[in-house]
């Protein structure tokens, strides 16, 4: 792709390649090999900048707000007081800037195993960014596995805001194993989303990461949302927990507070999110 030879494109595969996206490119704005993954970042006629990783697209600066209300927003507002939350990945930013839109929020620990990451969002993508150095959170470049596995306790929510579960760090985020750790990481009330696939291109990691953590917490439900920068548009989460269900808690106040900063969350989405279309639900109980 050189840039003599504009307009280009970025195509996604997906499906073992038999599927694809294509992105008209208007400029490559950074490309760099990291330790640990290709990270490319790319400007676009309609979708703003894209920010790619090992050739697959994690977020636009037009609908990330989808992904990033719903993973987070979710759990915050299922537990009555959150205060101490983990986010595992999620080193764009965008989750922990939805976290901090919640008042009672004091601490977040923010574990991304790409420095490089972290350091190209903050550059090319100052608005999803934009919380990520905020005095309350806490960096620490290290594999969500092994840093989860030492904590005891100590978070009210837990967020997973992992890279595809195909290689690697992200990989081993969707085990028994580490979700076990994530629930001695909580505390009693606790509770955790994860980011778990599509049911269209990716339905086997999808029932593989429903069929993990129902090893290791009695309470799981799986939630869905529109996203449609990602393959389907149709994205799958789970929250799970010890003892808390996922409804809404507390009164309304909570949420008014956040009036004017929400684009795709609100009240009535978190109850709609659990009703799953009855393939899904059919699925989801044979697993």
């Amino acid at each position: 792709m050189a840039k003599e030879n504009l307009p280009f494109f970025f195509e996604e595969f997906v499906a073992g390649g038999n599927v694809s996206t294509k992105y008209r490119l208007s400029k490559i704005d950074f490309s760099k090999q990291s330790p640990i993954q290709k990270i490319d970042v790319f400007s676009t006629p309609d979708l703003g900048k894209v920010l790619v990783m090992d050739g697959m697209v994690q977020l636009n600066e037009r609908w990330e707000f989808t992904y990033h209300e719903m993973i987070a927003h979710v759990p915050l507002f299922s537990h009555s007081n959150p205060e101490s939350v983990l986010v595992i990945g999620g080193g764009d930013g965008g989750t922990v800037r939805e976290i901090l839109k919640h008042r009672s929020v004091k601490r977040v620990d923010l574990v991304e195993i790409d420095p490089d990451v972290i350091k190209t969002c903050k550059e090319y993508f100052p608005s999803v960014a934009s919380k990520i150095m905020d005095p309350s959170v806490s960096i620490y470049n290290e594999d969500g596995k092994n840093f989860v596995a030492k904590k005891k306790n100590e978070y009210d929510v837990i967020i997973v805001d992992s890279t595809d579960p195909y290689k690697g760090a992200g990989n081993s985020l969707f085990t028994e194993e580490f979700y076990s750790s994530c629930r001695e990481a909580l505390k009693d009330d606790g509770v955790i989303s994860v980011q778990a696939e599509n049911p269209v291109y990716d339905s086997k990691e999808m029932e593989r990461c429903f069929r993990e953590i129902k090893k290791a917490f009695p309470i799981v439900k799986p939630y869905i949302s529109f996203v449609p920068m990602y393959p389907s548009g149709f994205w799958v989460f789970v929250y799970a927990s010890k003892n808390v269900d996922p409804s809404f808690k507390g009164d309304e106040s909570r949420i008014k507070a956040l009036d004017g900063t929400l684009i795709y969350y609100n009240r009535k989405i978190h109850d709609a999110a659990f009703v799953l279309p009855s393939f899904l639900e059919r699925l989801m109980s044979l697993i």
